[in-house]
């Protein structure tokens, strides 16, 4: 049994009132009760709980057992009684109406569904400039999206055009990065699919956060960084983040908490000098790291050769695909079969295997010492 009904017990009129007012703003849906008598099979399957100071004494001398999500609200409680309020069971204290927005995004939480498991963090990054990550990472959020599951794609390069110009929504309505205001704490991810562009890819959806091309500050902090990441996770979406070469503390953030970075290196032997430069900045603050070898491979570089100079596991080896800049240039991945069909596609799929996969060795494959790009 379940209920997707927030559970509220108070005798306070004016109380009820507001409460109610905030759970509107926040879209949850909310049944009052005078008596906790009355709660039944509530009091367990409701996913919060919130009490008036005189329903949690009547709680405590009624013995009804102790459960997570109960939220103690007053609007003048006497000295000490949050302290009785947590000794009670209580794991939250609100004061009305100074934690408006703090009861509001709590409420916002519980909108969010759970998922059989935690959220995934994937960054992508370019050994070289123009190795072709934003558009991996790109492909890779809609595969997630096409398979009927949830994804964040961040655009976390300030100097990379824009995100919503690789998706298609550039004309799309929604916060960017510098209209996102988080100083801290926690987002619910549901406010943010409702603030920033989003769309529906078959029967899953995209949100996107990009970066801004009219000069407005990037509005990346470490605090805004670590919470979308932390909203994605909780909300048991796939969180892809494209990264820039040249990392600062915003961007430090993704790579600390990523559970997978990949880094696309060109088979050339320019690039994979460059690469192994970028690896060796970040090997200190990323988890696992791994390299897509973007072929051709104009001097015959193999992908054990890839790995080889740039120090790091191969993924996989990408070969090129035909007509991808200009469907890139028309209308963004969303318009064509290239992030369906195709290098690409294939590529994709493999980074969300390496990224579901528990046990990572069953991901790396055997570095091939065939040319990258060869049959």
């Amino acid at each position: 049994m379940s209920t997707k009904f927030l559970l509220l017990v108070t005798t306070e009129d004016d109380l009820a009132e507001e409460v109610c007012r905030l759970a509107a703003v926040a879209g949850c849906e909310l049944r009052r009760i005078n008596d906790p008598d009355d709660a039944g099979e509530q009091w367990r399957w409701a996913p919060l709980v919130l009490l008036d100071e005189a329903a949690l004494t009547a709680c405590s001398a009624k013995g009804l057992p102790r459960r997570p999500g109960v939220v103690v609200i007053g609007t003048k409680p006497p000295p000490g009684f949050w302290r009785a309020a947590f000794e009670a069971g209580a794991e939250q204290a609100i004061e009305l109406p100074d934690d408006e927005t703090r009861l509001v995004d709590l409420l916002s939480e519980t909108r969010e569904t759970p998922a059989p498991r935690s959220g995934r963090v994937l960054a992508v990054t370019g050994g070289c400039g123009g190795a072709g990550a934003s558009v991996l990472a790109t492909a890779t959020a809609l595969t997630v999206a096409r398979r009927g599951d949830r994804c964040m794609l961040l655009d976390c390069d300030p100097l990379g055009g824009g995100l919503d110009l690789a998706v298609g929504a550039e004309t799309t309505a929604g916060l960017r990065w510098s209209g996102l205001t988080v100083s801290g704490g926690r987002v619910a991810a549901s406010a943010l699919h409702e603030a920033l562009p989003e769309r529906t890819i078959g029967s899953g959806a995209l949100t996107l956060l990009s970066c801004d091309r009219e000069g407005a500050g990037t509005g990346m902090t470490p605090p805004s960084v670590r919470a979308v990441l932390d909203a994605g996770r909780r909300a048991g979406e796939t969180v892809v983040c494209d990264l820039p070469r040249f990392h600062e503390e915003a961007t430090s953030v993704v790579l600390q908490q990523a559970d997978l970075t990949i880094v696309v290196v060109p088979a050339e032997v320019r690039a994979c000098a460059a690469a192994a430069r970028l690896v060796a900045g970040i090997r200190d603050r990323a988890g696992p790291i791994q390299a897509v070898v973007r072929g051709p491979a104009p001097g015959g570089l193999k992908v054990a050769d890839v790995a080889r100079a740039v120090g790091i596991d191969v993924l996989t080896a990408m070969r090129p695909q035909a007509g991808l800049p200009a469907v890139m240039d028309r209308a963004g991945l969303c318009s064509g079969r290239a992030a369906v069909r195709g290098p690409l596609a294939r590529t994709a799929h493999e980074l969300l295997a390496a990224l579901d996969s528990a046990d990572a060795d069953t991901a790396i494959p055997e570095a091939s010492s065939a040319p990258v790009g060869a049959p």
